[in-house]
C-alpha cells in the first residue's frame, strides 16, 4: 500500500479530490491572464476526467451493494453517476478542443460538476459513512489510485454509460492511450 491509502480511507480520498476540484475552479476566476489560465484549465479538464475514470473503474462497482438500500437504490444511484460523468465529459471535451478557453465553456463545465460533486457527496459518500468499515475503505483507497495508473485523463462521453460495461470500457480506452 502506499502511504496515502494507509492514511486516508476512500471516502475522505474522494472529497477531497473533489475539494480540489472546487478549489481550482476557485483560483480560474483570479486569473486575468488568458495564457496562464489556458493551461492551468487544461490540467484540471485532465484531473477531473480522470478522477470520473478512477470512480468507474474503482469505486463505483464496489459500493453498489452497500447503496441497496437507499431510498433511490444502489444500481440506479451509480448508473445515474455514470450518466453525470458522460454528461460533464461532453461539457470538458467542448472545453479541451478549443484553442483558446473561454469563460462561457469553463461555467457550462462546472455548472455540470458541481450538481454531480453535490449529488454523489450526498447520494453516495455520505451514506457509506456507516456502511463501510476502515479496512475496506483503505483497501478500496489503493484500487481507486491503482486505477490512476490505467485510467484516460482525458473525457470520453463516448463511453458506455452501463454500470457493467463502464469499468472495462475505461480501462481498455486509458491503456490504448497509453501505449
Amino acid at each position: 500500500m502506499t502511504s496515502t491509502s494507509e492514511s486516508i480511507g476512500i471516502l475522505d480520498l474522494i472529497l477531497s479530490e473533489h475539494k480540489y476540484m472546487r478549489d481550482e475552479y476557485e483560483h480560474f476566476k483570479s486569473v486575468d491572464d488568458t495564457a496562464e489560465l489556458n493551461p492551468r484549465v487544461r490540467d484540471w479538464i485532465a484531473y477531473v476526467a480522470l478522477h470520473g475514470h478512477k470512480e468507474e473503474i474503482a469505486f463505483y462497482p464496489k459500493v453498489e451493494v452497500y447503496l441497496k438500500d437507499e431510498k433511490k437504490g444502489g444500481h440506479h444511484l451509480i448508473e445515474h453517476g455514470i450518466k453525470e460523468h458522460r454528461e460533464l465529459e461532453v461539457e470538458l471535451k467542448k472545453l479541451a478542443e478549443q484553442s483558446t478557453i473561454t469563460w462561457e465553456q469553463i461555467r457550462k463545465a462546472v455548472a455540470k460538476l458541481m450538481h454531480h460533486l453535490d449529488e454523489e457527496e450526498t447520494d453516495i459518500i455520505e451514506p457509506l459513512r456507516s456502511k463501510l468499515d476502515q479496512k475496506l475503505q483503505l483497501e478500496l483507497a489503493q484500487q481507486f489510485i491503482d486505477a490512476g495508473r490505467l485510467a484516460s485523463k482525458k473525457p470520453h462521453p463516448e463511453m458506455s454509460k452501463n454500470p457493467e460495461k463502464a469499468p472495462r470500457d475505461n480501462i481498455d480506452v486509458g491503456l490504448a492511450e497509453k501505449r
